[in-house]
């Protein structure tokens, strides 16, 4: 009697173990699955307005987005004065003066100069004209946008957060 009680007491313990799945860790994702995840993109439009030196500025002076998500902004040119060309670059913060002394002999690339410390910029919008640009945000930090063409830096500027 106490051997079939041993046998029993032991089966049902070990019936109430863990399952042979239990123990197994979860399956990781693949590269390729974690490709596939789409990146969201954050849109913003930035408007040039102005048709004078003292008009000029972009209609918004921040924004504000998230590390690493996809970046669209739409630059429409509202000016029609044909001086009225601009553009938006995004840059490290507090290398406005030196990126902007830097474009104005940048004409080949479209007043954008060769530096490190250019994250990303647009086409040169003609008056009348709408110009988008894509880039991937940064690592978290304060950076600065502005209009690299000749003489408008000053006026056209504003602040790039990435939380």
């Amino acid at each position: 009697m106490k051997k079939i009680t041993i046998i029993m007491s032991v089966s049902l313990f070990l019936s109430c173990g863990p399952s042979a799945n239990d123990n197994k860790l979860p399956k990781e994702k693949s590269n390729v699955e974690l490709a596939n995840i789409e990146q969201k993109t954050e849109e913003f439009t930035v408007r040039a307005v102005g048709n004078t030196m003292t008009e000029m500025k972009f209609d918004i002076t921040n924004i504000t987005v998230k590390e690493g998500s996809k970046v669209k902004i739409t630059l429409i040119n509202e000016g029609t004065d044909p001086a009225m060309l601009h553009n938006i670059v995004f840059i490290n913060y507090g290398t406005r003066k030196e990126i902007a002394m830097q474009a104005i002999e940048a004409v080949s690339t479209k007043y954008i100069p060769n530096n490190n410390n250019v994250i990303a910029g647009s086409d040169i919008a003609n008056p009348g004209e709408t110009i988008v640009l894509e880039f991937n945000a940064p690592k978290k930090g304060n950076y600065e946008f502005l209009c690299t063409y000749p003489g408008h830096a000053e006026m056209m500027r504003g602040y790039f957060f990435v939380k």
